[in-house]
């Protein structure tokens, strides 16, 4: 409740962006939020021009090789490094030749879009540790790394389970300044099957959420898995690594 007493949810234990969609993001310690989300997250998109449309988890070959580039935010735009060592820049001439050639087909890279990176309007990816902890518990592997499901932010709640289920409907403060409204779960696809960067493949990532946490993702959905949630901003402001979670 703001303005008055509010309760503690967690602290911030990671920050995430991820500059072009369907690639690997760069862990941040701040970050502004903007009206739109983290400030540079899913900006960019690479584009199949065969199909006309932006790569996505429906094109699954497709993305899981981009899957394995790398993208990070500098002055002049976005560098993304590419598997072999090599890297290439958003501003950059011949930057569409040389990821086609990674890709083994014809893309380009532009604007995404809008919005690109969200969930019914809702730009910002939540997950917390308890989450985590469940879905490790779960896994034969005993592991269930947040990068497999592509938050921006990791919120540490101690304990386990599914806590942001109870989150949906709710405003949440992010330090200071920034407030959020999670307006649903975030239903799970098999992107977090795939390999990302030194992860290897793990087909129990989707089986694990399915078991332990099929539900509607808003009033009115089917049952899906669900495991996260994502959010609108109420408030900009920044945030970072160690601040309050407070409802």
């Amino acid at each position: 409740m703001l303005g008055g007493m509010s309760l503690q949810l967690g602290t911030v234990t990671a920050l995430w962006r991820y500059p072009v969609k369907a690639m690997l993001g760069e862990r941040l310690r701040t970050a502004g939020l903007t009206a739109h989300g983290l400030a540079g997250d899913r900006r960019l998109a690479l584009l199949d021009p065969e199909s006309g449309e932006f790569v996505t988890a429906i094109q699954p070959r497709l993305y899981q090789t981009v899957l394995r580039c790398a993208a990070a935010v500098d002055q002049g735009g976005v560098r993304i490094d590419l598997p072999d060592g090599g890297s290439v820049h958003s501003t950059a001439p011949g930057t569409d030749a040389a990821l086609s050639a990674y890709v083994g087909r014809p893309v380009t890279l532009g604007p995404a879009p809008v919005p690109a990176s969200v969930f019914l309007g809702a730009p910002v990816h939540l997950l917390t540790t308890a989450t985590l902890k469940r879905l490790a518990v779960e896994n034969p592997r005993g592991l269930a790394e947040p990068e497999r499901y592509r938050p921006n932010l990791l919120i540490d709640t101690g304990g386990d389970g599914f806590p942001e289920n109870d989150w949906i409907g709710r405003e949440v403060r992010i330090g200071d300044e920034a407030v959020l409204r999670v307006v649903a779960g975030a239903p799970r696809c098999a992107i977090p099957t795939m390999t990302h960067g030194a992860l290897p493949r793990d087909p129990e990532a989707l089986r694990v959420v399915r078991r332990a946490n099929t539900i509607p993702a808003q009033p009115g959905r089917d049952p899906e898995p669900v495991a996260g949630g994502y959010a609108e901003v109420v408030r900009v402001g920044s945030i970072a690594e160690g601040d309050p979670v407070r409802a």
